[in-house]
């Protein structure tokens, strides 16, 4: 009893002394530190392979596996251990370091190479009945028919998924062991590998796989990390802890929405904020235009009159005392003379001023016509043809789905016939009604980030009936002239559909080839 004491204080200190805890990785990130585990016989005709199972890697040239994978190596000397990485260039020799039968565990460490081999992560949070699990390993049933050089090469292990069916405190060999009962498909070959949870870190190691007597119904049934944590514990290793809760898929959605809408707000708001300085520096050039411009005007006049004032009274001079005097009789058209130069300069002053200020007044225009442009429009890099990827990770439902690509152009028109219309938060949107699934598909496009999103509903027939009334009450077709503001609506008529949670989600990652 002092000793179990003593061993979960141990583990407790693990936790206390690991630091902040590591961030949540991703199951194709723990795949590079997946490895097999072959136990191979020397004989005068050669080598022979014995058997294998799977293991994970815990620390620089450290790996976890069961102890019934590696007890054949234990008994007979001439029985020998090596790893098998995922990739590289072949099998790397190793020895048992640490052996606990009564918890099924066994610490390796392998000798040369596996600089690729990544430690995966281990999480410290407490798992829960129905949470969704992946089992990664090397079950026998993928290589039926190869032969031992076959096992022996480096491959990538194999995945599983399914959800946790219950907890247990006993294995099923009855010992007193804390075990994982889950639905993830496992065989022989797996035992040793690691049970992870949706974000890619360990919550158990695979150790049996147990049918029922009579429904036949399999599960994997796993060691808790509660035993692993004590087991590398008592071994020296320390390796990298999370104490972070794995987001559920909707979790996981909607904090990279509130992210991305957040990340799009600042740059939305800087944005403005630039746009709001140029348009007040532009209103003062312009205000200073025309400003300058009646000045000038007025200067004009006044220099006018000021000149045709200096010619009135050079014409009327005094005379020299030596001149004699002659009576001057104007012109019969100075006067009118006078007044159409003055008619003149000012009437040219005025032209020039209406043309300065119209100027001026269509400068002003063009821009804020140029600025509802770029409003409308999608940024000019997500335009032309659009190669996107599929984000498995963060799709749902996405077995048989591929990569793909579409052409977008003007107001984000897709392939040329499909309109989306802009949100508020700079992403475009289109509702389609499908009449052969009798669905309804939400299309999402942010161009800002390059997400493609699609969400599926299924409908109702009486549904399926409103929703295609509404699309034809729109009078929104194909192509690319339409109305985005029309397009709008129809969407919100539209979305009241989209009841419940969507059957189907996937997520794409796009970006304009160039």
């Amino acid at each position: 009893m002092i000793r179990k004491v003593v061993r979960l204080l141990a583990a407790a200190l693990v936790l206390a002394l690991a630091g902040p805890a590591v961030a949540q990785t991703s199951i194709d990130e723990a795949e590079r530190g997946i490895v097999r585990v072959v136990v191979i016989l020397e004989t005068p005709e050669g080598r022979m392979l014995y058997g294998s199972g799977s293991g994970f890697v815990v620390g620089p040239n450290l790996v976890v596996t069961n102890a019934h994978v590696v007890a054949p190596a234990r008994q007979r000397p001439e029985y020998g251990i090596a790893v098998v990485p995922p990739s590289g260039d072949g099998l790397l020799t190793a020895r048992i370091i640490a052996y606990s039968p009564l918890t099924e565990l066994a610490l390796l460490e392998f000798q040369g190479g596996g600089a690729d081999l990544e430690p995966l992560t281990i999480s410290t949070v407490e798992p829960h009945a129905g949470d969704g699990v992946v089992a990664l390993g090397y079950p026998d049933v993928d290589y039926q028919g190869a032969t031992g050089a076959d096992l022996l090469r480096p491959t990538p292990p194999s995945r599983t998924s399914g959800q946790i069916a219950s907890l247990r405190d006993r294995a099923p060999t009855g010992d007193p062991i804390p075990t994982i009962n889950h639905q993830a498909i496992i065989s022989s070959g797996s035992s040793g590998g690691p049970l992870l949870d949706e974000c890619g870190r360990v919550i158990g190691v695979n150790s049996w796989h147990v049918s029922g007597a009579d429904t036949r119904e399999t599960r994997g049934v796993s060691t808790r990390v509660g035993q692993l944590l004590q087991f590398l514990d008592e071994s020296g290793v320390s390796p990298n802890l999370s104490d972070e809760r794995c987001l559920t898929f909707t979790e996981r959605v909607e904090a990279e929405r509130a992210a991305t809408i957040g990340a799009l707000q600042q740059q939305n708001e800087e944005l403005a904020s630039k746009l709001e300085t140029a348009d007040r520096l532009t209103r003062i050039a312009v205000v200073i235009l025309i400003g300058g411009t009646l000045a000038l005007f007025v200067a004009v006049c006044v220099l006018g009159a000021v000149v045709l004032s200096r010619r009135r009274n050079h014409g009327h001079a005094a005379p020299a005392q030596h001149e004699t005097v002659q009576h001057h009789e104007p012109e019969p058209f100075e006067a009118p003379r006078r007044r159409m130069g003055v008619v003149a300069i000012v009437g040219g002053a005025a032209i020039a001023a209406i043309l300065i200020v119209a100027v001026g007044v269509a400068l002003l225009q063009a821009r804020e016509n140029g600025e509802e442009r770029a409003a409308a429009a999608p940024p000019a890099e997500f335009t032309g043809q659009i190669t996107c990827t599929l984000d498995r990770e963060n799709s749902e439902g996405a077995q048989g789905v591929s990569d793909m690509s579409f052409s977008a152009s003007g107001n984000l028109c897709v392939n040329e016939r499909t309109l989306y219309a802009p949100l508020d938060d700079g992403r475009y949107q289109r509702v389609i009604v499908l009449g052969e699934a009798r669905a309804m598909d939400i299309l999402t496009v942010n161009p800002q980030n390059g997400e493609f999103r699609r969400e599926r509903f299924p409908l109702s027939d009486e549904d399926f009936e409103a929703a295609n009334q509404a699309v034809a009450e729109s009078g929104v077709g194909r192509g690319c002239d339409g109305d985005p503001e029309a397009v709008a609506q129809r969407n919100e008529a539209l979305m009241p559909f989209s009841t419940g949670t969507p059957r189907q989600r996937l997520v794409w990652r796009c970006e304009a080839r160039n």
